[in-house]
């Protein structure tokens, strides 16, 4: 798989992140850049980690490995900053939710 432009595109526009400082933040020209964002070339893999750390991201979602879980790893720190607050019904609930295969279906939590 290469890279993922759509998902790359969409990065840059969540993290307000031009072409211009995405290509400085990752260690390349601006042509280089460019020629990747338009599909003419693949980036080497250190290109692609350099990409990922500045957008956030990892190297496997914009090669298109994985799915983007920077909203559910915000949700476990979040979770593991007040595991001594929430009670155990809360943490069996919260297991029994994050364990179900279509856990954002469900609205009676």
């Amino acid at each position: 798989m290469g890279l993922q432009i759509k998902r790359v595109m969409q990065r840059m526009k969540q993290k307000v992140v031009t072409q211009r400082e995405l290509a400085e933040m990752s260690g390349v020209t601006e042509a280089a850049m460019s020629r990747y964002m338009r599909g003419e070339r693949q980036p080497r893999a250190e290109v692609v980690a350099n990409m990922a750390t500045a957008l956030g991201v990892t190297s496997d979602y914009l090669l298109g490995r994985e799915e983007d879980r920077s909203e559910l790893d915000k949700a476990i720190r979040l979770v593991a900053r007040n595991a001594d607050a929430i009670t155990d019904s809360v943490k069996r609930r919260l297991i029994y939710i994050l364990a179900m295969p279509d856990a954002n279906d469900k609205e009676d939590f």
